[in-house]
């Protein structure tokens, strides 16, 4: 395939690239070869070898010498003769499946270095659980990916809310229509979360650093991880990002998650007294609630939920909070529930209370 020669040909490449060091197809394509040979080889030249080839295949397999890097390079080598082949619109489509993160990282970065973005990612069944150990996988995620000219720059902090917030929509919407096992689930959030980064890819900064793809692979990896414990501010978000919330809303939202209707009730994120409210800074049992427990039981019972809109009130009303601030510390958590809140809301002022005058630019 790396040996093809076209220019802008094709409108669509369908393929199915080597799934790293999960299935070795050479090997196994050796059961049949050996006796086709005994009946082809005066024949036909492809015959002629003992075994079927495997120095040209792309895979990770270290009984040939063939290393993660060789993957890595040659699989790169094929998107890039593929990307060559396609017409100015055209698109590759390809299946894809493994559970373990490398394995998708060396892909990811084989892709987006030739100069592809993935823009849908699809899941299909596939008996290919029967050859792996541990959980379950039985879906092929197939991805789309179309030649992309420029892509653009965007910090870690603001990337990583957008894959928070792909992943945790994913799941809820597959936990709600099917029964799934939890490596499914995973497997197809990690797709989805693929088409944010690619639209990114190579311009991703952290610390003053761009990021590779394997390392914004292992970090969506404990995203995805994070998101099956959701809880309370979690659930919270999501209604912020409802339209018209309502007590329906809240029952749908926390299932499944570590969190009740109960719960957000009895720290006031939401009241029924005249209608359906929202607990938000500004709703006067809410900010109540959190008052309370500044100036009485102690600051180590505050959640940081409780913190961003105790300082989101106190701003508003002109009085300081750098005091709050310094007392409290600010943390990676405390910042990264404040960027989602400023994203969900549209209301920086989270973020700038914490002194983060613009969170998405480095």
């Amino acid at each position: 395939m790396r040996e093809l020669e076209f220019d802008e040909e094709f409108d669509a490449v369908i393929t199915d690239p080597p799934y790293y060091d999960n299935i070795i197809y050479s090997e196994v394509s050796d059961f049949f070869y050996v006796w086709l040979r005994l009946l082809l080889e005066e024949d036909y030249e492809c015959f002629e070898s003992d075994y079927t080839p495997r120095t040209e295949s792309i895979v990770t397999n270290p009984s040939e010498g063939k290393s993660v890097k060789d993957f890595e390079m040659e699989l790169h080598e094929g998107f890039e003769v593929i990307n060559e082949n396609l017409a100015e619109d055209g698109v590759l489509t390809f299946t894809y499946h493994h559970s373990d993160s490398e394995s998708w990282g060396e892909l990811l970065e084989s892709l987006c270095n030739a100069q592809f973005e993935v823009t849908a990612t699809y899941p299909i069944t596939a008996d290919l659980h029967k050859f792996i150990s541990g959980e379950a996988v039985s879906f092929d995620i197939i991805v789309v990916a179309r030649p992309i000219s420029e892509t653009d720059p965007t910090s870690w902090n603001s990337l990583r809310r957008d894959i928070y917030r792909t992943a945790r929509r994913t799941r809820q919407r597959l936990e709600e229509n099917r029964d799934l096992s939890r490596g499914d689930i995973g497997v197809m959030e990690m797709g989805e979360c693929f088409r944010e980064y690619s639209k990114h890819h190579g311009k991703v900064q952290r610390d003053g650093e761009i990021m590779s793809a394997k390392e914004v692979v292992q970090e969506i990896y404990g995203i995805i991880q994070e998101a099956s414990d959701i809880g309370i501010e979690d659930v919270f978000i999501d209604l912020l990002d409802t339209d018209e919330p309502s007590y329906d809303d809240v029952n749908k939202l926390c299932r499944g998650t570590n969190a009740t209707p109960e719960d957000l009730r009895t720290v006031c994120l939401y009241t029924q007294d005249d209608g359906f409210e929202l607990g938000t800074w500004d709703n006067e049992r809410r900010r109540a609630y959190i008052e309370e427990r500044v100036n009485g039981d102690g600051d180590e019972h505050l959640t940081d939920l409780d913190k961003l809109q105790f300082l989101r009130s106190r701003y508003e009303k002109g009085q300081s909070v750098q005091n709050y601030v310094d007392k409290w510390g600010v943390d990676d958590g405390l910042r990264e529930l404040a960027g989602r809140l400023a994203d969900v809301t549209g209301d920086d002022t989270y973020t700038r209370v914490l002194g983060d005058r613009d969170i998405t630019n480095y």
